[in-house]
């Protein structure tokens, strides 16, 4: 039986006697995709850190992680701005002003972060941070023109404390351990793949960079186009878990093995699909953030 305002009303009862609630068709989950089709895809920050002015150590090979990712990004339609050893507060510099730009012609949003954490904790080059100072600024309250767009974070951490049990691959490894996170984002439209399971190790060649990067801009070049976001990353995880383990020359580290995790409250399933105009001046969208800031 439909009602004046369009909802049809269910007859299904659950097993504890009460109605399922009736939502508009409008508001169903047959929107089945996000809206890539804005002029944009959207801004893509990354912050590498390789050396410290704290007591921690250097990491060698996050270049290449970087290396990889610009590529990767660009070839997916991003502006891409790289931050190379950034201190706290030029992080939150650029958080803070991408935060109040315009994005209503843009798709997405992407923040990648390569560095050290532990205990909940994000280092930056100077001090530690708690990873939701960076997506507390994209909620709907804070920044609307993202209302109802994706907006992805990606950390690449280290120091861990435990070790997973593997075989032997390759030489000249690192760690990379992921920190305990104390909460993943609540609201909607979010998504955060971290490079593994909390309180393991993650690991990173010295020279080729991170599996866990190296794996997730494998997987981008290949299908990002034409599979959506979480099928994608399911791969990236059995890629790392089954094709990569370490080899060091210590008895504690050595064959060891990684599996990243995934937290997401997307709503709807993304596709990078190919944008027809991609090759167009991309000055033109650095322009259009400056036109459009809202600060």
């Amino acid at each position: 039986m439909s009602e004046g305002n369009g909802v049809t009303e269910q007859k299904l009862e659950n097993t504890n006697g009460t109605r399922p609630k009736c939502l508009p068709e409008s508001n169903s989950y047959r929107n089945e995709f996000y809206n890539m089709n804005h002029k944009y895809r959207g801004k893509a920050i990354i912050c590498n850190h390789e050396h410290f002015e704290i007591d921690l150590k250097p990491r060698p090979g996050t270049g290449k992680d970087c290396e990889n990712l610009e590529k990767c990004l660009n070839y997916l339609g991003f502006s891409v701005d790289a931050l190379s050893n950034p201190k706290y507060g030029e992080i939150m510099y650029h958080i803070k002003k991408t935060a109040s730009m315009n994005h209503s012609k843009n798709d997405c949003l992407l923040i990648v972060v390569l560095t050290h954490g532990t205990n909940g904790m994000l280092y930056a080059k100077d001090t530690n941070y708690r990873p939701e100072k960076l997506w507390n600024l994209f909620t709907e309250e804070n920044c609307p023109t993202l209302a109802g767009k994706p907006k992805l974070f990606v950390f690449q951490a280290c120091q861990g404390e435990e070790y997973d049990d593997g075989i032997t691959l390759t030489k000249n490894i690192e760690t990379d351990g992921w920190f305990e996170p104390n909460r993943n984002p609540t609201h909607p439209d979010f998504l955060v793949a971290k490079s593994t399971v909390p309180g393991y190790y993650s690991w990173r060649n010295s020279t080729r960079g991170s599996y866990f990067i190296t794996a997730l801009c494998e997987e981008l070049n290949y299908s990002g186009k034409t599979t959506d976001i979480l099928t994608l990353l399911t791969f990236v995880c059995q890629k790392v878990a089954l094709n990569f383990e370490s080899s060091t020359d210590e008895d504690i580290s050595n064959e060891k093995k990684q599996v990243p995790c995934i937290s997401s409250t997307l709503t709807r399933r993304l596709v990078f699909s190919e944008k027809p105009d991609r090759s167009k001046d991309m000055n033109s969208f650095v322009k259009c953030f400056e036109d459009n800031c809202l600060c």
